[in-house]
């Protein structure tokens, strides 16, 4: 028997989620970074909400048939609904753990840093980094505009896991959590090839140069990573991690999956233009190079390639026996 696409996605979350747990247990040993008490609880606390959600779907579901025709279909969304967030919070939080781990165990090492070389790629072809800068923070109304679809990417993941788990379907669903775990897979293994601090620390502007810009993004991780690379004990709490990665921009990575995933959503248009801007702000804002751009396009559109790949082949030949023997129903989880 075929597995269906839903099943497909599934199974690739939880292999990447495997694969960032045992890189886990193999690094955090040899590693300055202990893995607090804490955070056991903070994981512990969110089993009652996916509970919640699993027992209320349940429930609905056995007292459905008690409730009118008119609302039969409303209350087989409903369900789905709510079985969806349940699926959703059971895969992205292991993932979004493991994954977070495994970023600042990338972090904790004193090999040099790559800034340099990165630096030379954006100049070697034709990419300047400070004139880019200066450029933006001409005008205080674009950087205005730049800084705020810079943030806005941190309440996409939501909007997005809210929109595809609601309304979308659990396959959406499931496909933006295995591009979640796919591009991160691929996020953390550059970051751990290419250590580097990002394009702030490296060429060091003055403040007025990028006065109409936060610098958040490029300024806020440096204490934390100067602390992971100075072998000194760290503490990793979940829930005080921040983003850690230069290279690749995951911004970059998360804003072109996001918009992908979003593709037959009326949402599409305006996330598409929050994210093209948002990529553009990577650099006066997030302060990463042009290469680190360039590289978080490249493992959006790899982690894409590889999903579409998940979702073709033995699925699409099973669609299409059954309409043309007519014998069976049309399989609309695919």
């Amino acid at each position: 028997m075929k597995r269906s696409v839903s099943h497909r996605y599934v199974a690739v979350i939880i292999f990447v989620t495997a694969i960032f747990v045992a890189a886990d247990l193999i690094m955090l040993p040899l590693s300055d970074v202990t893995f607090s008490p804490s955070n056991w609880v903070y994981l512990l606390k969110a089993v009652p909400l996916v509970a919640f959600f699993f027992a209320a779907a349940r429930i609905v579901e056995m007292r459905r048939p008690r409730f009118p025709d008119a609302m039969q279909a409303f209350l087989v969304r409903t369900v789905g609904s709510m079985e969806n967030i349940g699926t959703f919070l059971v895969l992205f939080i292991p993932l979004s753990g493991a994954s977070f781990l495994f970023m600042y165990l990338a972090a904790n090492t004193t090999r040099p840093l790559m800034d340099a070389y990165l630096a030379s790629f954006d100049a070697a072809v034709g990419f300047n980094w400070i004139r880019t800068v200066e450029l933006a923070n001409m005008v205080p109304s674009v950087a205005a505009v730049m800084v705020f679809c810079y943030a806005a990417l941190a309440y996409q993941v939501p909007l997005v896991f809210l929109v595809q788990s609601i309304g979308g379907g659990r396959e959406r669903m499931l496909e933006f959590v295995a591009l979640n775990a796919l591009s991160g897979l691929m996020t953390g293994i550059l970051m751990l090839a290419v250590p580097a601090a990002g394009a702030y620390s490296f060429h060091m502007p003055d403040r007025g140069m990028f006065s109409h810009f936060t610098g958040v993004g490029g300024l806020a991780h440096l204490s934390t990573l100067a602390q992971l690379r100075s072998s000194t004990p760290f503490t990793f709490v979940i829930g005080n991690t921040i983003g850690l990665t230069s290279f690749p921009s995951f911004h970059t990575a998360l804003g072109i999956i996001i918009t992908y995933n979003l593709r037959r959503s009326i949402l599409f248009w305006p996330v598409a233009e929050i994210n093209a801007i948002m990529i553009l702000a990577t650099v006066p804002e997030g302060g990463h190079y042009f290469a680190d751009v360039l590289a978080g396009a490249a493992v959006a559109l790899v982690s894409i390639a590889a999903t579409r790949a998940v979702s073709a082949g033995p699925v699409a030949e099973v669609r299409q026996s059954a309409v043309s023997s007519s014998a069976m129903p049309f399989d609309s989880a695919g």
